[in-house]
């Protein structure tokens, strides 16, 4: 009890000194007190406890003023010392995988480099909650240890307890300090020391003390989520999992029981931090992370090895590749759950969501620990109420997806994150403009929307956001004609996008202004930028403009283009929007996910009776902004928002619109 509420203390004090909120160090005093006196701790335990606690506290302070923490000399991605430095590099040279994903997962879990991983992988990876399999995490500290303590069982405990610290500090220095790796390490050195003074300490002790030690050296960590979360899954899994094993091993087989319980103890002590990272639950997160697990530690050791062995690349490379064959099935699992339907569901926003789900937990942390019936009954009600809460929604996300979209829909706008993904459907004849960032993202979109020819693919331009998803457009589907700006550009994401499309045999055009054609029943015009794009300031500057005419209604694409670029479309409104255009009803993509750079006379001017903006929830750039927001407003216009609605299709009707929409995320 002690070492635990101490650690507690300690946590609470370095958090309300830097987020000012004292109430929390308050709270937390008040509650290791009143457990203290509830639990009638015999007088010595409540004096242990205080004299740990002043210590500690005390210490902490001392770090708090003198500010230790505000540079910390550890590397994220590793320390520059002879000869971690050298490994690292003489590693990314050496790596062979399976696949690029392979490569990346097998990299990232061997030394903590993440820098080949794609924004796909990436994304697949956060919807199934696989994140900690990216890079180097607390799990790979106690694989390491234990690795090196069972191959020197043959020799006394001295140096197999010495041995594994080395070992375990070596990998520290070659992977950096991340705040999982540092509670990892500094829990197992706690108990390789304990053994060997001949004592056993318990895990939750030994937990505590790496709380404590690391608060105490650098009380910064108390506000990273790296940090909240590594404790949170190992708590988890220390205090909870035993009893949800037991619970279940009478049910079904034995290893299956014990490889659930962890997964289940750690997300679940996890959960209520992951909603402040991630507005959605990740569905398959359970199952994924029981798939991937077994695999980790193969992945592990074999690469591990193989960066020993580094400078012999011949032999390094080999061993990599062996490693690679489990790290490609993580990424299959990733890709595979992260494309199915309902990959994450929707949760309560904001504070009550927060509330609901530390509710959630309380309920059943207390159902799964109690031994009276009662008690037990209460608390499974409770966690009883709030699943069937969390199901239905879930219910009702579902119900939705299934009726989206309408089956004559002709505009949608594919849910793609922060980016920007618009198809557009006349006939059987369908056209692609942008496709956002991410492969999975864009393909699960097109195959809701039954998209398996794409006539006329636009890529706007070059920015990652509109282009990087790529080949989820392009694998498995035939693609007839793509349209590209004119604009010079030479940055990896124009690259890449090039050599996909001339993988796939695509033909390619130069938009220009002008350049028109037919798609079904519907006519297209580019209106920017010219043939040159000369007047472009930037790539956003030069990207694609169109006008899409349907029989009682256009569609005006605006890409990515600012208050200049707008500038120069108003210029022109004689020609493409005085007549027809103006008499009929307007649906407006809005610019650049909805940001400030927009021209609002030629907004208003234009008056649409629809506004697509996408973008992605809670994304760092604050689109869409309040200027751009009220600006719509002005003009009565229906704003649908990919950020608050999920993907979007709108079908015209006698002289309005029915528009469908999935859900966020």
């Amino acid at each position: 009890m002690s070492w635990l509420a101490v650690a507690l203390l300690c946590w609470s004090a370095a958090f309300a000194w830097h987020t000012e909120l004292y109430l929390v160090f308050a709270l937390a005093l008040g509650s290791c007190l009143l457990c203290g006196f509830w639990l009638r701790a015999a007088r010595s335990e409540l004096a242990r406890f205080a004299l740990l606690a002043f210590s500690s506290l005390a210490l902490l302070g001392v770090s708090l003023i003198l500010n230790v923490d505000a540079q910390r000399s550890a590397n994220q991605n590793g320390f520059n010392l002879w000869p971690f430095e050298q490994l690292r590099q003489a590693s990314k040279l050496a790596m062979f995988g399976v696949s690029a994903d392979a490569e990346a997962l097998t990299l990232g879990l061997a030394v903590g480099d993440s820098s080949l991983a794609s924004e796909s992988l990436l994304s697949a990876m956060r919807d199934t909650s696989l994140t900690h399999l990216v890079a180097v995490s607390g799990s790979n500290c106690a694989i390491v240890s234990g690795a090196v303590f069972l191959a020197l069982r043959q020799l006394g405990v001295r140096v197999r307890v010495f041995g594994s610290l080395i070992a375990l500090g070596c990998y520290v220095l070659l992977v950096g300090s991340q705040p999982s790796v540092l509670r990892a390490a500094t829990m197992a050195a706690a108990v390789l020391l304990a053994y060997l003074s001949g004592r056993r300490v318990k895990p939750i002790v030994a937990l505590s003390i790496a709380i404590t030690a690391l608060l105490i050296a650098s009380p910064q960590i108390c506000i990273e989520y790296g940090f909240s979360l590594s404790v949170a899954a190992t708590a988890g899994i220390l205090l909870l999992a035993p009893k949800i094993y037991e619970r279940l091993k009478a049910r079904m087989p034995r290893w299956v029981a014990l490889a659930l319980a962890v997964s289940a103890a750690a997300q679940l002590l996890c959960f209520p931090i992951l909603l402040q990272l991630q507005p959605r639950v990740p569905t398959y997160s359970l199952l994924a992370n029981l798939l991937s697990e077994p695999l980790v530690a193969p992945v592990t050791v074999l690469a591990i090895l193989a960066v020993l062995l580094s400078w012999f690349q011949p032999l390094a490379s080999l061993l990599f590749w062996v490693a690679s064959i489990p790290a490609s099935l993580i990424a299959v699992i990733a890709h595979t759950f992260s494309n199915m339907p309902l990959a994450t569901a929707f949760w309560l926003p904001g504070l009550l969501g927060a509330v609901t789900a530390v509710a959630l937990v309380a309920a059943a942390v207390t159902f799964v620990v109690s031994r009276h019936s009662e008690t037990r009954l209460i608390s499974g009600t409770v966690a009883a109420a709030l699943m069937v809460t969390s199901v239905s929604m879930l219910t009702v996300e579902a119900v939705r997806l299934a009726a989206w979209p309408q089956p004559q829909w002709q505009i949608a706008s594919c849910d793609v994150g922060q980016g920007d993904a618009t198809v557009i459907k006349s006939g059987s004849n369908v056209a692609v403009v942008d496709v956002g960032k991410f492969d999975s993202k864009i393909n699960r979109c097109l195959t809701q929307l039954g998209v398996t020819e794409i006539d006329l693919l636009v890529l706007t331009h070059f920015d990652q956001d509109h282009v990087l998803g790529i080949n989820g457009a392009l694998n498995g589907r035939r693609v007839e004609q793509v349209l590209v700006s004119p604009f010079l550009d030479d940055r990896p994401a124009a690259i890449s996008t090039m050599a996909a499309l001339k993988k796939h045999s695509v033909a390619v055009v130069k938009a220009h202004k002008w350049l028109s054609g037919t798609l079904g029943s519907t006519s297209w015009t580019v209106l920017s930028p010219t043939r040159t794009a000369q007047e472009a300031e930037d790539s956003n500057d030069a990207s694609i403009a169109m006008l899409f005419r349907f029989d009682d209604f256009s569609l005006l694409t605006l890409a990515d283009l600012g208050e200049k670029g707008q500038m120069r479309l108003a210029q022109d409104l004689d020609i493409w929007h005085r007549g027809w255009v103006a008499s009929h009803d307007l649906v407006l993509k809005v610019s650049h996910h909805g940001s400030a750079d927009q021209y609002p006379e030629f907004i208003e001017h234009l008056n649409p009776s629809v506004s697509l903006i996408s973008a992605g929830a809670e994304n760092g750039y604050g689109h869409p902004t309040q200027r751009t927001l009220r600006l719509l407003e002005r003009t009565k216009t229906l704003i649908c928002r990919t950020d608050l609605l999920g993907s979007i299709a709108l079908t015209r009707v006698s002289q309005g619109f029915t528009v469908a929409n999935t859900a966020a995320g």
